[in-house]
C-alpha cells in the first residue's frame, strides 16, 4: 500500500521540458512523401529516411501522407506508359528487346 500511497498523490513535480517535439526538416518530409506516392512501402520509405538520420514510425509517415492532401491536377493525363527492356541472346549475339505498354 506504500507504494500506491506514494503514486497517486500531485504529479505537478514530474518536469517534462526534457520531452520536445523533434520535426525532421521539410525537404526530407517532402522525400518521404514522394517515396510513398512512388508506391514505396511505409516500411521502405522509412529504412530510406533512416539513411539520412530520420527515424520515424510508419505511423507517422502515413500522417504526413494524410496531412499533405494530395489530390491530382485536374489537367493532368491518367495516360501512363510502362517501358520494359531487357538483353536477349540468339546464336551469341546479344539483342536489347524493349517492351512499350500504354494504359489508358
Amino acid at each position: 500500500m506504500a507504494e500506491i500511497a506514494r503514486l497517486s498523490g500531485c504529479n505537478d513535480w514530474i518536469g517534462l521540458d526534457f520531452v520536445e517535439r523533434e520535426r525532421p526538416p521539410s525537404d526530407l518530409m517532402q522525400l518521404g512523401i514522394r517515396l510513398h506516392l512512388s508506391d514505396l512501402s511505409l516500411s521502405n520509405t522509412i529504412s530510406e529516411l533512416e539513411n539520412f538520420g530520420v527515424r520515424r514510425l510508419r505511423k507517422a509517415v502515413h500522417d504526413w501522407m494524410q496531412k499533405a492532401d494530395l489530390q491530382p491536377a485536374s489537367d493532368a493525363n491518367p495516360d501512363h506508359i510502362a517501358l520494359d527492356e531487357t538483353v536477349i541472346r540468339i546464336n551469341g549475339q546479344q539483342f536489347w528487346l524493349y517492351a512499350v505498354t500504354r494504359n489508358p
